[in-house]
Parts: C-alpha cells; structure tokens; sequence
C-alpha cells in the first residue's frame, strides 16, 4: 500500500523539520510526502532542499484547505492523510494503517492522538490523549459533540471522489465540515485504539489559544455548518438532534472564550442565548467545568515534568 502525506505550510521553517523527520522515522517503504507551500518567505523552501524524497509546489493559495485541495489533486497514494507542519506521527503508524486497510474494506481509518506541550527541549507534557476508539469513529455525533481529529485519519482516494474535497468558504472549519459530510453519506470507517498523531499545543497554535480570535472564527464558521446541516431536508430526527446539541456546546464554547477578551460581547451572547434556549446555561457550566478541569490538569502535569526535570539535573552528593 502506497501512503500519501499532504502538508500545508506557509513560513512554518521553525517547526517543519520535525513533522518531516516524523513521516521518515515510519520507516516505511512505499510513500510520498507532499509540501504545499504558500509561497513562503521566513527559508522554509530552502530548508526543504536538505530532503530530496519531498514533492514540493510552492505558488500562492487561499489557506491550508485550498492547499490540501490541491494535495488531493497530486497524490498517487492508495491512503491520504493530512499532516500538520507543526505536528508529529506517532511511531508505526504507517505499520498499522497498511495491516488494517490491507484487510478492510473500510475506506477511512481512524485512530487515536494527544496534544502536546514541549516545556523544554526533549520535555514533552501530554495535555491530553484520546485512544478510546468509540469516541472517534467516524459518525454524526463524534465529528460533532466527539473528536472530529481529522489529521489522525487516512483516507481511500475514493472517499473524495464520493464528497468531494474541503470547502474554502469556511477558513478554519472545512475539515470539521468535510467529516461531517462524510458521516451523514455513511462513508465506512475502522477506528482503531491505536496513538497515531500527535498535535503540538504552542503559542502560535491557530485554534487551541482559549479566547484568540482564529478560536472564536472556527467555533462560528461551526455554528453555521451546524445550522445549514440541521435545516437540510435529508437529515434525519436523530442527527438532526445531534447537530442542535453541537449548535448549543458551540455557543456555550464562544461564549466563554470571549468572556475571557470581550466581556462586553460575551454578556449579550448570554442575553440572546439564553432567552433562545435556557438550556444553553447547562452547556456553559459543562464546557465551562471541562476547561478548568483540563487546565488544573495541563498545570499539574507541566509543574510534575518540571520537578522531574530539575531533579535529574541536579549533581549527586
């Protein structure tokens, strides 16, 4: 089987070494890894010239879904998945995607990831890690209210012949909206509990910065595929129930992200939700709960990693 990557970037230098060392370290035999570039500027071209085996169009786009558009339209592989310039695959990956779709015919694998924070060089502290397979396998709810985690997914080719590729009206929400379409078409998958991708959380992370404004774009461009979903004549009661829940999680989600910039807009959200559906405020407390939850834990795991760090270096007595 014939693995293809596909790697948006744009003046991303500082961050692709390891994504690329990350597909080579598969050591897998049959691949190619393709770098669309969006006519970078920072060295990243040059960069790029220290791996010969790299398919490399550099010429301008319209963001990373474009990019991947364009990928799609290149690949010659018999699996595709999309790699991040800032992200990693998880050791024998590849390994598990050839064993599992060689005997499957699903036409999507999915398999499980952590987000990472790097707190020093070679200190890596897992924020979080979902390997729960019925928790990301490819259906209405998960893409929604689940683990939507479309870059720890490998799709067939024919997949994009069936829906289509990634819409660029919506910037930072298309592969959300891509698995959405391919979940309600009932394109067959096998989730495995197996860690394939690893995300790394950093300061220049589009959406995983609480409160940044490509936090706040992505949630809204969601709120509108979950409204044009819902009101489509082919969906049915249950997923249309679904997308209604994801609609309110979303909003809850908004609202306290800007509470934490733009109180002001955050407190006339509340006013129109809340008089929309009471039952927004029970998603607010949920989501709001969940996030001081994970943060208390992200904090407990970095100042662990940090003690365990200082004690290592200190000299023996």
């Amino acid at each position: 089987m014939k693995i293809s990557i596909i790697t948006a970037s744009l003046n991303r230098k500082e961050f692709i070494g390891t994504a690329i060392e990350s597909v080579l370290a598969q050591n897998y035999p049959n691949f190619e890894h393709w770098i669309i570039d969006g006519r970078s500027s920072d060295g990243t071209l040059e960069f790029l010239k220290k791996y010969p085996h790299l398919r490399v169009l550099s010429e301008p786009d319209r963001g990373v879904y474009d990019a991947w558009n364009k990928g799609i339209e290149r690949v010659s592989g018999d699996a595709v998945g999309f790699l991040n310039t800032d992200d990693q695959y998880a050791p024998g990956t590849f390994r598990v995607l050839n064993e599992t779709l060689n005997r499957s015919s699903a036409l999507v694998f999915s398999g499980g990831s952590e987000i990472y924070q790097r707190i020093s060089p070679g200190v890596d502290v897992v924020m979080h890690r979902y390997v729960d397979p019925l928790r990301y396998r490819l259906c209405v709810g998960n893409v929604t209210l689940g683990l939507p985690n479309i870059n720890a997914r490998f799709f067939r080719p024919s997949v994009f012949a069936i829906i289509g590729g990634f819409n660029t009206v919506y910037k930072l929400s298309a592969d959300r909206e891509f698995l959405l379409r391919a979940a309600m078409v009932g394109i067959p998958d096998c989730a495995r509990k197996q860690l394939v991708y690893r995300y790394r959380w950093h300061a220049q992370s589009l959406t995983m910065n609480g409160g940044s404004e490509s936090l706040l774009t992505a949630l809204m461009e969601a709120v509108l595929v979950a409204e044009i979903y819902a009101d489509l004549p082919t969906t049915s009661p249950a997923d249309q129930l679904t997308l209604l829940s994801w609609h309110r999680e979303l909003l809850a989600t908004a609202f306290i992200a800007r509470a934490m910039r733009r109180p002001t807009q955050a407190l006339g959200l509340a006013v129109h939700e809340f008089n929309n559906d009471p039952r927004w405020l029970i998603d607010v407390v949920r989501c709001g709960t969940l996030a001081v939850g994970r943060r208390m834990r992200t904090t407990f795991r970095k100042l662990l990693a940090r003690h365990k760090g200082e004690t290592i270096g200190k000299p023996l007595c």
